[in-house]
C-alpha cells in the first residue's frame, strides 16, 4: 500500500509532456510512491472536452506505462458527472487508510483555491504541491494563504507553509516547459507535427484514432 501518494488530476485531452516531468520532479523530490494520473469525467466550468472519457484514458494509460511511479486512477471516470476534488481525497483518504495524500496543481489553479468547494476541508485531507506554470500570476503564495484561506498560515522551515498541527502547502519550481494541450489540439487540426510534445504512444494513438482533426467553431 502506498504511504505517500501524489494526485495528479485534470482533461488530459491530451497528456503531454510537461504533464509528465512535473509530476516525475515533483515525486523525486518528495519521494512519493505513487503517483496518481487521475482524468476526470466532466469538466469543471463547463470546459469544453474533444477526446472522449476512453480516449482520455487510453492516452494516459498510454504515457504512465511502465513507468515505476506512475499509474492511472478511473476513480473520477467510474464516479462520473462533474468531479468535486473534496470528495476524490475523501474516496482516496477510505481506500489508502494511513496514506499521507499530496495533491499536484499549478500557480494558475491554486489561487483560485478559495474558490473552490470547502477549501477548507481539502486542506485537512491532503498537503498540496504548487508548482509553478508559464505565464502563471505572480502573487505572494503566503499573503494568498493568510488572505483567502488561513490567517494561522507560517513558514515551517522546510519549504513548506503550514497551519500549526495541520497540512501544509509547498511551493515548488518544476522544469518549465511551455506545452499546452490546447496548442496540441490546434497542431493536430493544422496538420503540423506534435513530436516531442507528448509520448511517442500518445501521438501514435492520436494519429490512428484521427483525434483532433476537426476542432469546429473552438479553433
Amino acid at each position: 500500500m502506498a504511504k505517500r501518494l501524489g494526485i495528479c488530476g485534470g482533461t488530459f485531452d491530451p497528456i503531454h509532456l510537461a504533464h509528465l516531468r512535473s509530476a516525475e520532479e515533483v515525486s523525486e523530490e518528495l519521494g512519493l510512491d505513487r503517483v496518481l494520473f487521475m482524468p476526470c469525467a466532466s469538466p469543471p466550468h463547463n470546459k469544453r472536452v474533444w477526446a472522449s472519457t476512453t480516449h482520455r484514458l487510453a492516452m494516459v494509460h498510454l504515457a504512465v506505462k511502465d513507468h515505476p511511479v506512475f499509474e492511472v486512477s478511473e476513480l473520477e471516470v467510474v464516479r462520473g458527472g462533474h468531479s468535486r476534488t473534496v470528495d476524490t481525497l475523501e474516496e482516496l483518504k477510505a481506500k489508502y487508510p494511513g496514506s499521507e495524500l499530496f495533491f499536484l496543481l499549478g500557480t494558475d489553479q491554486f489561487f483560485y483555491l478559495h474558490s473552490w468547494y470547502r477549501p477548507e476541508r481539502l486542506l485537512e485531507l491532503a498537503d498540496f504541491v504548487v508548482m509553478d506554470r508559464p505565464a502563471s500570476p505572480r502573487w505572494d503564495l503566503l499573503d494568498y494563504l493568510r488572505t483567502e484561506l488561513d490567517p494561522a498560515f507560517e513558514p515551517d522551515g522546510n519549504g513548506w507553509f503550514r497551519v500549526p498541527g495541520g497540512h501544509g502547502v509547498r511551493p515548488m519550481s518544476t522544469t518549465l516547459l511551455d506545452i499546452s494541450s490546447t496548442d496540441i489540439k490546434r497542431r493536430v487540426a493544422d496538420g503540423r507535427s506534435i513530436s516531442f510534445l507528448v509520448p511517442q504512444a500518445v501521438e501514435d494513438y492520436i494519429k490512428s484514432m484521427k483525434l483532433y482533426i476537426d476542432q469546429g467553431e473552438d479553433r
